[in-house]
């Protein structure tokens, strides 16, 4: 299911012991969806939430933008939304 463009580029920064990062780490590495995980607790990982002004975990970034984790996420059960989460990691947001 190529467009022809290149895959987004796409960072997660997850932090630990978070369910929703767990969930959205599952998802990409299932879907053998490519990523670059920054924990969030690093210091790179609180370099970019400060400098995207990241307020929930997981951070997510495509194609340096920043994504709201509840996007992705149907509450209360946590569980991902497969064609948010088609629009944003397949096509980059």
């Amino acid at each position: 299911m190529s467009n022809g463009l290149p895959p987004p580029e796409i960072i997660i920064l997850p932090a630990t012991g978070c369910r929703r990062s767990r969930k959205v780490l599952e998802y990409l590495e299932t879907h053998h969806i490519p990523f670059t995980r920054i924990d969030l607790e690093s210091t790179r990982g609180r370099e970019l939430a400060a400098q995207y002004n990241l307020k929930a975990s997981p951070g997510i970034l495509v194609n340096e933008k920043s994504i709201n984790p509840f996007d992705l996420l149907v509450q209360p059960t946590c569980q991902i939304d497969e064609s948010a989460a088609q629009a944003i990691f397949r096509q980059g947001g």
